[in-house]
């Protein structure tokens, strides 16, 4: 959980199994100097964790879609 750090009971650590899907959640903040602000990035992939290892269901998200600064 994310937003939770601090209330999450135990470790937080789960062992993989085979032929299960998992959702892998990145996230990271960055500072918008324009908007004098820190900003969250959020991703979530989805993978398939199998006894030949894991692979992402989807494919990878390999781009970023660029916001423009003039817009606002």
């Amino acid at each position: 959980m994310w937003d939770s750090q601090g209330g999450v009971p135990g470790t937080g650590d789960y062992p993989l199994h085979y032929n299960t899907v998992y959702a892998i959640e990145l996230n990271t903040t960055v500072e918008i100097k324009q908007w004098k602000k820190d900003i969250r990035i959020m991703l979530e992939e989805d993978g398939f964790y199998g006894e030949n290892g894991f692979r992402y269901i989807d494919g990878r998200q390999e781009k970023i879609k660029i916001v423009n600064p003039n817009a606002y």
